[in-house]
């Protein structure tokens, strides 16, 4: 007899906060709090430095890059682009499908909000209409943010989300990160192809 599948009551919880966040705030409000949220873990990662490109790119593999830790490994494509293969918040979604069936009313509206330009997207270079999901507005920030706790070779780095891609296959294109950052969005295309988030790394010269 095949075992059924132990659902994890946290992820379901988690996915249905949102939802009633959005019910009860609105969608600015929550995309307000969700993004608060990622900032302040972000305030509790140590600063870390790299001597070179390599050996941020060796922390990566091994896991013990900061940004590793909360998403995954991450593969260079190169031109300083990075594809994440999986979404760290795959699992939250599978364990809500499998009792609700369908994602939360109320998400298409909260990710169309969280692709608005603001102040704070702008800072953390997100959104744009790289959001594909209430998720972007947790993951995205958080990344960015954690970021600015590294250097590489005395130098501090900034992250820009070029694109990602829904459950269902759906990409998400941050355009005007694509122009600020040089890529070409042929490359972000093809990286998403194989993976479900695309970013570029940059060493900054102050």
């Amino acid at each position: 007899m095949t075992k059924a599948k132990i659902l994890d009551i946290a992820h379901i919880s988690f996915l249905d906060m949102i939802k009633s966040i959005i019910t009860l705030s609105g969608p600015a409000s929550a995309k307000g709090i969700l993004i608060r949220n990622a900032l302040a873990t972000a305030e509790k990662t140590e600063k870390v430095e790299y001597s070179t490109l390599e050996e941020y790119i060796a922390a990566i593999e091994d896991s013990s890059n900061p940004i590793t830790r909360i998403e995954g490994t991450s593969t260079h494509c190169g031109d300083m682009v990075f594809g994440l293969e999986k979404c760290p918040f795959e699992c939250s979604i599978n364990n809500y499908k499998e009792v609700f069936k369908d994602m939360p009313e109320g998400y298409a509206s909260f990710t169309a909000e969280f692709n608005k330009s603001s102040p704070i997207t702008n800072k953390y270079r997100v959104g744009e209409g790289a959001g594909v999901s209430p998720f972007c507005s947790v993951h995205q920030p958080l990344r960015s943010a954690i970021a600015d706790k590294i250097k590489i070779g005395g130098k501090r780095i900034s992250i820009s989300q070029l694109g990602c891609k829904s459950a269902a296959g759906v990409k998400g294109i941050a355009q005007k990160w694509l122009d600020e950052s040089g890529i070409h969005l042929d490359k972000v295309y093809e990286i998403l192809e194989n993976n479900m988030c695309c970013y570029h790394v940059k060493i900054e010269n102050d």
